[in-house]
């Protein structure tokens, strides 16, 4: 297994720590909103990763973090008249509602930034003893990036290079410009905790470091999260763990790729920001699973409403093929299989989780299905689909209650009624009956005008959506 190693630039051979457990850890969401798509394709690639893990015999110790404390969240807590912790309650409950939605198998651990600031003044503290940090007359923290060799390993950046492309905040009150805040001091009035430096609230990197090494251990398996944190937040993160544990910070690094919305980076000035819950009311949540899936998960994805069309209508052809799979099982009382098919889905992940080339391996092999004899293929593809369904978080509805839920949804869409379909349908049978076929020919016309396709077989007459072909 072959998994690509940010750190390093390459793929290499995945080989936890102590072979037998891996412990994972992914920054989660900064409860100033709901989640946006950015935010579900992170959870749901990590939610894929960390069950193919347990798939292929792994106890997996999975963290993700809430920062349930930030100027925005104190800023709109303030306008809410609530404390922000009351309202990162509301929001942490919103965000968990959604990816129950989408069938995201919870995190070992979901540990609150707000719970673990004892634990963070003492990682802060340690650093200023080692000399790695420094404290001001304000009552800030920073952590002093010259003194770290290895800066800027990470994102592949040179600290001279940084100097002259990074924005640089509060310069006047650090040592260096580059230097990073570990702890922000506060107003007497304003929402903090006491520390040794004075009221102050945490710096957004020192935050994560600290719940991996209180929850996790100094050195973790795996390090996950969007391209987007690579730097400064991941970098910042690699560079205070390694000082103050001196040992890495882990193994692995793994990052998701970023999102667009018909080809343009999704950002609220551009007026394409989408929430989930907007996207959920749309598609069904196996379509928008499956959106994210058929890319491999370094990519950069576009996620715009044609994006989650193509994917229902794909989603819907696998569907009609596996309920075509079942009925020709049903006449047959052969039940030999082989772990072929499984063999595939396994091959594929096991080069750096690629679930886009098995969905593309599966759907090659379901158009050259033919005529649905070979029941020992049959019986293998079957058996691979109930095998990874909850690693991948599609192919677990009954197909005729997915297939009629879409077909519902398109009806109510072209202001159809069902029952005026089967209506004419039969029209069309007593018609043909009668070799009227003319009457017939109209009558599918007809139909297909409204945007019914008709599929006739042997015994009988079955509509369908003809936009979904």
């Amino acid at each position: 297994m072959r998994v690509y190693n940010v750190l390093h630039k390459r793929k290499e051979e995945f080989v936890p720590q102590d072979n037998k457990t891996v412990k994972m850890y992914v920054c989660g969401m900064t409860v100033n909103g709901e989640p946006h798509l950015g935010h579900a394709r992170q959870v749901i690639t990590f939610d894929m990763i960390s069950q193919y893990l347990r798939f292929k015999g792994y106890d997996v110790v999975y963290a993700s973090n809430y920062t349930d404390v930030d100027d925005r969240i104190i800023n709109q807590a303030k306008e809410l008249n609530i404390s922000p912790l009351e309202l990162a309650d509301k929001r942490i409950e919103i965000i968990e509602d959604v990816w129950s939605k989408i069938s995201v198998c919870q995190p070992n651990f979901k540990p609150r930034v707000t719970k673990f600031i004892p634990q963070i003044i003492d990682f802060v503290s340690d650093l200023i003893n080692k000399g790695y940090a420094y404290s001001t007359e304000v009552g800030d923290v920073y952590f002093s990036v010259k003194k770290y060799a290895g800066y800027g390993t990470l994102s592949n950046r040179k600290i001279d290079e940084l100097k002259n492309s990074v924005r640089i905040e509060n310069a006047e009150n650090k040592e260096e410009a580059l230097d990073f805040a570990l702890w922000k001091a506060v107003g007497e009035d304003e929402f903090g905790f006491n520390s040794p430096w004075g009221k102050g609230r945490p710096g957004w990197h020192i935050e994560c470091s600290t719940m991996i090494k209180s929850i996790l251990g100094n050195t973790i398996d795996i390090h996950g999260g969007g391209k987007d944190l690579i730097f400064p937040h991941h970098e910042n993160e690699l560079a205070q763990s390694t000082c103050e544990n001196n040992a890495p910070l882990a193994k692995y690094w793994i990052h998701n790729g970023l999102i667009t919305v018909d080809g343009q980076k999704m950002s609220k000035s551009f007026k394409n920001f989408v929430l989930v819950k907007d996207v959920l009311n749309k598609y069904d949540a196996e379509v928008f699973r499956y959106a994210v899936l058929v890319n491999h998960y370094t990519s950069t994805l576009d996620m715009g409403d044609n994006s989650f069309k193509q994917a229902e209508k794909n989603l819907y052809y696998f569907y009609n093929v596996i309920k075509n799979i079942e009925l020709a099982r049903k006449q047959s009382t052969n039940n030999d299989y082989d772990e072929s098919v499984l063999d595939m889905f396994t091959e594929c992940m096991d080069d750096d989780f690629n679930s886009a080339k098995f969905i593309a391996e599966l759907f090659s092999m379901f158009s050259k299905l033919g005529k649905y004899d070979n029941y020992k293929q049959l019986n293998s593809i079957m058996y691979a689909l109930d095998k990874v369904k909850n690693i991948l978080g599609i192919f677990r509805y009954d197909p005729d209650k997915f297939i009629d839920k879409i077909k519902q949804k398109y009806l109510k869409e072209l202001n159809v009624n069902e029952e005026y379909v089967v209506l004419k349908i039969n029209e069309r049978l007593v018609a043909k009956q009668q070799k009227n076929y003319v009457l017939a020919d109209e009558i599918r016309n007809e139909l297909l005008g409204l945007g019914i396709l008709l599929k006739d077989s042997k015994d009988s007459t079955e509509w369908d959506i003809k936009q979904l072909y």
